[in-house]
């Protein structure tokens, strides 16, 4: 009989830990509410419940993961911002602890050097553009790296005390050789937006698709007149692309215009009957190229 007993008693021993164990992956967690999401589904019952004990293990992050705690598992390191903060405001994931993102709605505009001082949190760079302004009024709390600078307040031809190259953004190497203030050109939005009035009054304006190059091929800002003895004519500038096979002025014998008899190109051209040029056989009043065309 004794030995009987002592087989059941042994049999119970090994049935009672299978038993507990089908217990425990039946258990709803979500009835304590602490659903087990992230890294904390797979992380061992044990290393939560320490001794078997469920009552009174904590909720709250910073309960297991601030150093000293009862369970102390993976801590703020050394380099983390100094808060009181509870985990959760800034960490969202269950999973990892990067893709930390802190709510800056109660934060007042203005004081974002209270912490982004280089110290508590990321501060200036070494190259950034020396300023005593906050960084909110170019910066958003989304990003560093998307800015808008309000430049109202900046006087008109004075771009150049601050877009020197070295403070900010200059003019870049083989840019136009000029004096002229940068938003003689350019405006605050964008480096890309160009609408330069050109002062010479023998300039007449191309086709959006001509580059400055095309005619500042030495980038310089004032250029001399590539035919100069057509100036301030078309021709100072577009003699080389005169065809004369193109531009006849009598049929028969045939008689070809000159380059100097049409050195405007947007003006009138006639074909004569005969080379006494008094009866005009086809009349062309003009404009025959204009400057917006962008060709011939």
């Amino acid at each position: 009989m004794t030995t009987r007993i002592a087989l059941l008693l042994l049999a119970l021993a090994h049935a009672l830990p299978l038993a507990a164990q089908t217990d425990t992956r039946k258990f709803d967690h979500l009835r304590t509410g602490f659903p087990l999401t992230g890294v904390h589904a797979v992380t061992p019952c044990e290393s939560c419940h320490i001794g078997g004990r469920m009552a009174g293990t904590p909720k709250q992050c910073d309960a297991c993961h601030r150093p000293g705690t009862r369970i102390a598992e993976t801590v703020m390191p050394p380099r983390h911002i100094p808060t009181v903060e509870p985990c959760e405001n800034c960490h969202r994931s269950s999973v990892t602890w990067a893709g930390a993102r802190f709510s800056h709605v109660n934060v007042a505009p203005g004081t974002c050097v209270s912490c982004h001082n280089g110290s508590t949190a990321s501060g200036l760079p070494s190259g950034h553009l020396a300023t005593s302004a906050s960084c909110d009024s170019c910066h958003r709390t989304t990003t560093w790296t998307q800015t808008s600078f309000d430049h109202s307040s900046v006087v008109a031809g004075t771009c150049a005390t601050c877009h020197n190259g070295r403070q900010a953004t200059g003019t870049p190497r083989g840019h136009m050789v000029t004096t002229r203030s940068c938003d003689a050109c350019h405006s605050t939005r964008s480096w890309d937006a160009r609408s330069y009035t050109h002062l010479s009054p023998a300039y007449q304006p191309h086709n959006a698709s001509v580059s400055c190059y095309a005619c500042h091929r030495t980038r310089t800002e004032t250029i001399p007149w590539r035919f100069p003895a057509y100036q301030p004519d078309c021709a100072a500038c577009h003699a080389g692309d005169f065809r004369a096979g193109e531009h006849k002025k009598v049929d028969s014998p045939q008689i070809l215009y000159t380059a100097s008899e049409l050195r405007n190109c947007s003006g009138a051209c006639h074909e004569y009957t005969d080379a006494t040029f008094t009866v005009i056989r086809e009349r062309r009043n003009g404009p025959e190229h204009r400057s917006r065309d962008g060709g011939f």
